[in-house]
């Protein structure tokens, strides 16, 4: 039978906070200490994952949800020809030896 943990709210303890938001970003568990005392071990918990470096706001949202559709108007197969023609040009000089 495991333990339940008690949580504490970290909201009003900007350093503890700060700490807690990187071992969250980094995945890299971190000791506290006090006089070359380890007191605790914070650790990240698994499954749960930060958005990579910031919170999207509102803005973001709206901006990701205006561009679809934005290529409704491309010939898909016509740009995939491209594409691979373009892999097939060479741009380089030839190679004299």
């Amino acid at each position: 039978m495991t333990k339940e943990l008690r949580p504490i709210d970290v909201s009003d303890i900007p350093e503890l906070l700060r700490i807690a938001e990187e071992v969250g970003a980094t995945r890299e568990p971190r000791v506290l200490r006090r006089d070359r005392r380890d007191l605790a071990l914070v650790v990240p918990i698994p499954g749960v994952r930060k958005t990579r470096g910031r919170v999207k706001s509102k803005d973001d949202m709206e901006a990701f949800l205006s561009s679809a559709g934005g290529w409704k108007e491309v010939d898909t197969d016509k740009l995939v020809a491209d594409i691979y023609a373009s892999r097939r040009r060479s741009v380089r000089p030839p190679v004299r030896l």
